[in-house]
């Protein structure tokens, strides 16, 4: 019989303690394999990204999507100057309030914040290129948050037609799923010239910065295009600083029936922007206005340049609820002041509610301290007018200097309550106040019974019979520009001169404090 061995409990022992150290290797291997992969600089993915600390560079014709994928709150991700990169790129949902700057590997070499970039400066800058089948080049998952694009192209890759550059929001039902946000700062959009574009950012986020951006380029025969449109955003916008060209509508809230129930867009700044459309653009695109409201509250309009709206109104103050769902809409506390608006057939339009669908009523709108030039029927077509208004709550026309060859008002629809009309200096042309078949007081009766006309200087510049000119209480007629003392009209300076009459009772634009706001709009 076979002796039987002793079992040797120390080697079998030694044997287990080799595979529980080898198990407990690989396990502090996975977290040290994650930290170099994070953490070691210059790490190459194989994305054609390489990774160094909080930085992720895409190297020309690497994966821009996987770098959005893989970025972190507070990361930055650095595209090559001078490199395309085409797509229809998604901004997905991260957790933290920490910005993902996406900006170009040359941004040392773009103008400093607070500067606005120019098409000379693209040679420096990354493309972001949409792919094209209508799609955005960059567009938001939802709930995506926290993203700032410093110096870089967007276009579209080819010919195709694109219905929004950038998509920041869509139009969900769902509130929650509102992106916000965002930052555009020193960027240059532009639709191809062969192709068509019919709009550069469509605002449906909430919290966005447009800033020092160079947006042009937007129009076209068929369609009614924007630099800006936001319909479905619930607002805290800022657009500060930016060269906005477009064919129908520069910068447009509105236009659409949000989807989200009772949504306003609210809390908007528009400030030292210049709004303009090429002199070739006149006849051969479609074009509306400059600037336009159809459903906002708490509106901000200061120190910016509105030009060339042609034959056409340059702003339109108008409630609509466009397509009938929205009967919520309006326009409330508006305050457009320090504004120069030139170079069109009429001024203002102001619309107090659709007069299609029902909506609520515009209230509390106030345009203060503005200069209009060349408000002239004679260059543009048009009429020539200063205002056309009908209905509305609490509107201020005060202190502005205007030079136009139509009615000073034409009024129409509902009246208008406690409307205020004061301190303006305009010129009365042939039929001054204006209504549906009647003219001068009995305009002001039957469209303005409460409201205030005092203090106005009204040019006779077509030698009209004076009996033939209403003039409001404390209102002062003279028979020409030059008699109401500017320092230098026909330079351009409408200074009200230290022999003016006028000039101590304040009337007229204050031209120091627009000159203060207009002198940090950077002219093209």
């Amino acid at each position: 019989m076979k002796r039987l061995e002793k079992p040797n409990w120390r080697k079998k022992a030694a044997g287990r303690r080799r595979l529980w150290l080898l198990a407990l290797c690989a396990f502090l291997a996975i977290p040290l394999a994650v930290g170099v992969y994070f953490l070691v600089p210059d790490f190459w993915t194989g994305d054609g990204l390489t990774i160094s600390g909080s930085t992720i560079y895409v190297r020309a014709g690497g994966n821009f999507q996987a770098a959005l994928d893989r970025a972190r709150p507070g990361d930055t991700i650095v595209l090559q100057s001078g490199a395309s990169y085409a797509g229809s790129f998604t901004l997905p949902a991260k957790s933290g309030v920490e910005f993902i700057t996406i900006q170009s590997s040359e941004l040392d070499k773009l103008p400093k914040d607070g500067v606005r970039v120019s098409p000379s400066d693209a040679a420096r800058m990354p493309k972001i290129l949409s792919a094209g089948g209508g799609d955005p080049a960059v567009k938001t998952a939802p709930k995506a948050h926290h993203y700032r694009f410093v110096g870089i192209e967007f276009a579209p890759a080819g010919n195709d037609y694109v219905y929004n550059l950038i998509s920041l929001g869509t139009d969900s039902q769902k509130a929650d799923e509102m992106p916000h946000d965002f930052e555009l700062d020193r960027c240059y959009l532009h639709p191809n010239p062969k192709g068509k574009t019919r709009r550069g950012v469509m605002l449906n986020s909430a919290n966005t910065v447009i800033k020092n951006s160079y947006l042009a380029g937007f129009a076209y025969r068929e369609e009614e295009t924007q630099a800006i449109a936001g319909w479905n955003g619930s607002g805290g916008y800022k657009i500060v600083n930016n060269y906005l060209e477009a064919g129908a509508e520069n910068i447009l809230f509105g236009g659409a029936d949000p989807s989200i129930k009772n949504l306003v867009p609210t809390d908007i700044e528009i400030r030292n922007n210049l709004l303009t459309k090429p002199a070739e653009w006149r006849r051969n695109v479609t074009i509306k206005c400059t600037f336009e409201l159809k459903n906002a509250r708490n509106v901000r309009i200061v120190g910016n340049i509105i030009e060339n709206s042609f034959d056409e109104m340059a702003v339109r103050l108008t409630v609509r609820n466009e397509n009938g769902t929205a009967p919520w809409s309006t326009v409330e506390d508006v305050l457009m002041q320090n504004n120069v608006i030139r170079n069109s057939g009429g001024g203002i339009n102001f619309l107090g509610s659709d007069d299609i669908h029902p909506s609520a009523t515009m209230k509390r709108v106030s345009v203060v301290n503005n200069l209009f030039e060349n408000i002239d029927s004679r260059n543009f077509g048009s009429d020539g007018l200063f205002i056309k208004i009908a209905g509305g709550e609490d509107v201020t026309v005060a202190n502005n200097t205007v030079f136009h060859d139509g009615n000073v008002i034409t009024a129409h629809g509902d009246p208008t309550r406690r409307f205020v009309f004061r301190s303006n200096i305009f010129s009365n042309n042939n039929y001054g106040f204006t209504g549906d078949g009647i003219i001068g007081k009995a305009v002001l009766a039957k469209y303005f019974a409460d409201g205030i006309f005092a203090d106005n200087v009204i040019v006779n510049g077509k030698s009209i019979p004076k009996s033939d000119i209403y003039l409001p209480p404390r209102s002062a007629l003279v028979d020409s520009f030059d008699a109401v003392g500017f320092v230098a009209r026909q330079s351009g300076n409408y200074r009200l001169a230290p022999n003016s009459k006028f000039r101590e009772k304040k009337a007229g634009c204050d031209i120091d404090a627009l000159e203060t706001e207009i002198g940090k709009v950077q002219k093209k």
